[in-house]
């Protein structure tokens, strides 16, 4: 017998019983982020970019499918004008090079280490962008799905930290990643067997 479907919150897309909605407040960020999104982890039960969306002024969210090479569509080509990709590797610039410029979008790969990879590498555009990374005196907190290297951090918790490091002493995003540890205590509750099933 099949178990019944569990509602769902409208906005942040959890069942109800763990919206967390009541957790985010709106944050003003100066730099525009753009999230390019795998089409699976839209409603994956422990995906961050969803606070991210909640949480951001300036923010917007591109779905990309397996072997779809992500484009940007000619009519939107403004938005994404001397935007830079966050993304780590040798070739990869600091991004405190950036800080003392006007505020350009920032892109990030939302997905598995392995689908991120694919999408960057299936994309000539993304390919094309200026590539910058960062390093951190924090630990990676999202320690629920298993990373390529240890230092490596979920999608919302880097752009938490570039935001913090483009915007100085006034940012404070703080908040969404106290939202992404409440989310994740919520999960490891089921994990442990105290509910039992997935959020």
């Amino acid at each position: 017998m099949m178990s019944p479907k569990r509602s769902l919150c409208d906005r942040c897309r959890k069942p109800l019983a763990v919206c967390y909605c009541h957790l985010i407040k709106l944050c003003e960020n100066r730099w525009p982020v753009e999230i390019i999104q795998h089409s699976r982890e839209q409603d994956h039960a422990i995906g961050t970019s969803r606070i991210a969306e909640l949480s951001l002024s300036k923010v917007n969210v591109s779905e990309v499918k397996d072997r779809t090479a992500f484009t940007v569509d000619p009519v939107q080509s403004a938005r994404w004008e001397n935007a830079v990709l966050i993304y780590p590797g040798a070739d990869s610039e600091d991004i405190t090079e950036l800080a003392d410029q006007a505020p350009r979008p920032l892109v990030f790969i939302d997905g598995t280490w392995r689908k991120s990879k694919a999408i960057l590498l299936s994309s000539p555009f993304l390919q094309s962008l200026p590539r910058y990374s960062f390093s951190s005196q924090s630990q990676p907190r999202y320690q629920i799905r298993k990373a390529a290297q240890a230092d490596y951090y979920s999608t919302l918790e880097a752009i938490v930290e570039v935001l913090n490091t483009m915007e100085g002493a006034s940012a404070d995003y703080a908040q969404l990643l106290q939202v992404m540890d409440w989310m994740i205590e919520q999960q490891l509750g089921f994990i442990r067997g105290k509910e039992g099933g997935d959020i």
